[in-house]
């Protein structure tokens, strides 16, 4: 349904799977990348026509056609690229003077922008949110964007307004280190072996020799340097007493100071926090000790922790964040057994459950590996053969039973295959699959069904939602654990680290509550910034003009239809927004084939400036109909209310309706002031298709006036491989072409607020999206072109903030602004609480500035960010994020789970997507 009040900023469901990922991936498909995979062994290539073998962590086959390129004899091992020396130089592009054709410079830039951004030798991934979030690109992590000029001043990235504000924050400093320089080796094993813990356990034979010495899986670093600088070790493997040669080769020196450093300080934390007998999940460590049972709904919740050691202003510190993993007590093969039930119903249940397993995660019951699902084999199950490393052949049941004991009795069960991502990475081909028995895997996270399970979300809050004091407890107890361990007291003394227990002390500012004026009358949102109980008794700032609109609702609930209208008309005339009686037009049920031919002949017959649709209850497929015939077909604005609301005829809910109404009709409920003149605000976010993964939308939102209350929204579909920074540019062009169709004149300023961007990807948006940014307003400005600056706005982070008081800790205050301490010395960045929550411990938003020729002060940029997330017109509150890229984020939603298509182009001037 049309939401009448956002999740308080956090973006709920959120697709998941990555930008390139296919619901049901085919088995000669290349794996997208940035996904993580599980540990199997690579095995040697064979000529068997059923090149099948058996590791010990699942069961893995070759695949004939795509194997691995072997290694010629006295090639030296694979190498990490060559560490970046600085920004690339730039394009020099085509500069061309402005036109009077409104959109031939949308024209220009569309067809010169596909060759750029290659021009530099860039190589260009896919990006937006899901293609490889959260992951770390090595070759990329040594390359810095430079600091913009505007953050390098006398008082550099910080601002001046608000008050101070003394807070905690969830990080521990590391007090000493040795100032030591490491030396790093890379390691190979012949023949070949994948899985780290075997890794580990072949080069722990040799302690005596290696001394001390950490280790990731391919790079050794140690505190002595080993003569000679390349050297051989004979280990054997225990399950087979396999000899292996272990090579080892000097590689580099990493010097204090050096990033690396910091590399080995997470290596050697993981390595504690393997000995507090914590289990790893995917990039974080859970305690499966202190699970947490919830057996009516058939849940576990394992508390674990997320952490990173990272240099920041002043020192190096440990950033600590509590976590909670979901794992369901049901099997892969008990979701199997639910959706074949209902197969006499429904003739897709295979192809749902394809959907509700591929691109989750799964954890086995024998060695709590986890393991991401690629692809399912309906030709195989736990009875099919494979081959082993000897050449004999044994059924997937008779393996099971043989190494783990488990006797399999599920019968014919289609297999699960994960790719190992490892050989991927490194070989850039797919040779091994690990096939997987769906009775011995348990799902893990939670399902768009569970989210909408209010009962089980409530009841999960209950454990996930920490207040400040318990979230400070419970870290401080992770520290005294981390150093009362006596495993890792031992490791954290040899090499000489030294860990305090206390959390970061550091000063804030919260800056004063933003004045929202009315059309009469300011006000402002108080320590709470919630201006609710105002909004409903003022006017609106702006309100549109409704001459005429329907109602389509089912035949029998039309009485309850007129009171619900009388209400919303009283609701907006409370607000001075004057809604006329509409035209009801029963429907004779509200199947979503009755609802499309009545909205056609409504649409033929009257042209309504609105059409709201009464559905009957929350399916998807409904309110995806009538969208996609409003927002695509026609372009006419619509509401979607559910039935149970109309019946309900709450007066709340009436305002929050009638203020979505004024805004989808081109109305403003309030403003808030931003003085500087002339200056273009845009939001910019990904989102992908709900039904073809390879499909992405980039939604573009941009204010049209000096008031912010005007917008233009554009969406652009791209396929996965596709250079989404062209779209991007695009869009800037079209709403340049819009923002002088307005005006007159062009902007003399722009802001871009850039949200689904993975750590990793940050350096490509500088190099690319960046440098198109600059080209497409060449194309419209001239060589001058026009001041604008480029934030990065990222929402998954780790950091949390507390405010000491007599009460105990609290949550920091609407507007507190950290921009020291724990910000990062080669960034130009800040963090901004800009919500109140009255449950748990509230999420700061981290903001960096990657490129700024606009020079704003900091403290100017800081407030304006402030003042943009009151401007949300669905919550009257503060969110997250300011408005411009929570609108993009709604417009991309919508599109990527209901439209699946762009817009028509009637709508790009209204919040049609509120």
């Amino acid at each position: 349904m049309d939401p009448i009040r956002p999740s308080r900023g956090k973006a709920r469901g959120r697709p998941q799977i990555p930008i390139n990922q296919p619901v049901i991936s085919s088995l000669t498909s290349s794996l997208p990348q940035g996904i993580r995979g599980p540990r199997p062994t690579i095995l040697q290539p064979t000529q068997s026509s059923q090149p099948l073998q058996a590791p010990t962590t699942g069961v893995g086959m070759q695949r004939p056609p795509r194997l691995m390129p072997p290694r010629p004899p006295g090639t030296a091992p694979q190498q990490r690229a060559p560490r970046p020396l600085g920004p690339r130089p730039g394009i020099t592009p085509d500069t061309t003077a402005p036109t009077n054709d409104p959109m031939e410079g949308v024209q220009q830039v569309t067809e010169g922008l596909k060759t750029l951004g290659t021009g530099g030798g860039d190589s260009l991934v896919p990006l937006g949110r899901g293609a490889v979030r959260g992951r770390r690109q090595i070759d990329l992590e040594h390359f810095r964007t430079p600091r913009p000029q505007s953050s390098l001043g006398d008082i550099g990235k910080q601002g001046t307004s608000g008050q101070p504000i003394k807070l905690l924050a969830n990080y521990f400093p590391i007090t000493s280190y040795t100032n030591w320089c490491l030396y790093q080796y890379r390691v190979d094993f012949n023949p070949e072996e994948d899985r780290i813990g075997t890794k580990r356990g072949l080069l722990a034979q040799h302690r005596e020799r290696l001394g001390g010495y950490l280790f990731d899986g391919t790079m050794l670093f140690s505190g002595k340097r080993f003569d000679p600088a390349t050297f051989e070790l004979a280990s054997t493997r225990r399950p087979d007493d396999q000899i292996v040669i272990v090579t080892v080769k000097f590689t580099n020196v990493i010097e204090t100071g050096d990033y690396a450093n910091i590399q080995v300080f997470n290596l050697l934390l993981r390595n504690c926090l393997r000995h507090l007998k914590l289990t790893m999940i995917g990039r974080n460590f859970y305690d499966p000790e202190a699970k947490i049972d919830m057996a009516q709904h058939k849940l576990q919740l394992w508390p674990g922790y997320e952490t990173t050691i990272g240099r920041y202003e002043d020192n190096i510190l440990l950033c600590a964040e509590i976590s909670t993993k979901v794992m369901r007590q049901e099997t892969v093969l008990d979701f199997l057994n639910q959706c074949a039930a209902d197969r006499n119903r429904n003739k897709d249940w295979m192809i749902n459950f394809k959907s509700g397993v591929v691109g989750t995660t799964v954890m086995t019951k024998y060695n709590n590996e986890t393991y991401r699902i690629d692809d399912i084999d309906e030709n195989s199950d736990p009875n099919s053969e494979f081959s082993k490393k000897d050449g004999t052949k044994m059924t997937y049941m008779q393996y099971y039973k043989e190494k783990w004991n488990m006797t399999i009795r599920g019968g014919r069960q289609p297999m699960l295959i994960s790719k190992n991502k490892k050989s991927i990475r490194r070989f850039g081909v797919e040779d091994t699959l690990v096939y997987l028995v769906p009775e011995l895997c348990i799902m893990t996270g939670i399902t768009d069904a569970m989210r909408n399970n209010f009962t089980l979300m409530k009841d999960m809050a209950i454990h996930t939602r920490v207040n400040p004091k318990e979230r400070m407890d419970r870290l401080t107890n992770f520290a005294n654990r981390l150093l009362s361990t006596p495993d890792s007291v031992t490791e954290l003394k040899r090499w000489n680290l030294t860990l305090s227990n206390k959390l970061v002390e550091l000063t804030g500012r919260t800056l004063q509550p933003e004045s929202i004026q009315s059309r009469t009358k300011g006000y402002n949102g108080g320590e709470e910034a919630d201006w609710t109980k105002h909004l409903r008794s003022l006017p609106m700032f702006t309100s549109a003009s409704v001459k005429h609109w329907v109602i389509l609702a089912p035949k029998d609930c039309c009485r309850e239809v007129e009171a619900f209208a009388q209400n919303l008309a009283k609701a907006g005339q409370g607000m001075t927004f004057l809604l006329p009686k509409p035209v009801i037009c029963p429907l004779i049920d509200g199947r979503s084939n009755t609802f499309l031919t009545e909205l056609e002949k409504v649409i033929n017959d009257s042209n309504p400036s609105l059409i709201l649709c009464v559905i009957p209850s929350a399916r998807g497929d409904i309110y995806s109909m009538i969208k996609r015939k409003l927002c695509i077909d026609r372009a006419v604005p619509s509401q979607v209310v559910l039935l149970k609301n109309v019946q309900k005829n709450n007066m709340s809910v009436c305002t929050k309706i009638a203020i979505q109404i004024n805004c989808k009709l081109g109305g403003a409920p309030w403003l808030v002031t931003i003085p500087k003149k002339g200056m273009m605000i845009v939001g910019f976010d990904v989102c992908h298709d709900s039904q073809r993964k390879n499909i992405s939308f980039g939604a573009l939102v941009s204010t049209m006036n000096d008031s912010h209350t005007s917008y233009f929204s554009c969406v652009e579909p791209h396929e996965s491989g596709e250079e989404l920074s062209v779209h991007f540019a695009t869009g800037i062009s079209k709403a340049l072409s819009k923002y002088r169709n307005k005006n007159g004149t062009l902007p003399t300023s722009i802001i871009v607020y850039r949200d689904g961007v993975g750590e990793g990807q940050i350096s490509h948006v500088h190099k690319t999206e960046v440098r198109l940014l600059q080209t497409a307003c060449e194309q419209f400005y001239g060589p001058s072109s026009v001041p604008f600056a480029f934030v990065i706005v990222t929402k998954r982070i780790s950091a949390r903030f507390f405010a000491p008081s007599k009460r105990g800790p609290e949550n920091p205050r609407p507007g507190t602004i950290i921009d020291s301490v724990v910000t990062d010395p080669t960034k130009y960045d800040f963090f901004l609480v800009s919500q109140h929550v009255r449950q748990g411990t509230v999420t700061p938003t981290h903001y960096q500035v990657i490129e700024d020729t606009l020079r704003l002060p900091p403290d100017i940029m800081q407030r304006l960010t402030f003042k943009l997330t009151h401007m949300y017109y669905n919550w009257s509150g503060t969110v997250r994020v300011p408005a411009p890229c929570q609108l993009a984020h709604k417009l991309a939603f919508l599109t990527g789970q209901s439209l699946r298509h762009s817009p028509n182009v009637g709508l790009d001037e209204l919040l049609y997507f509120l």
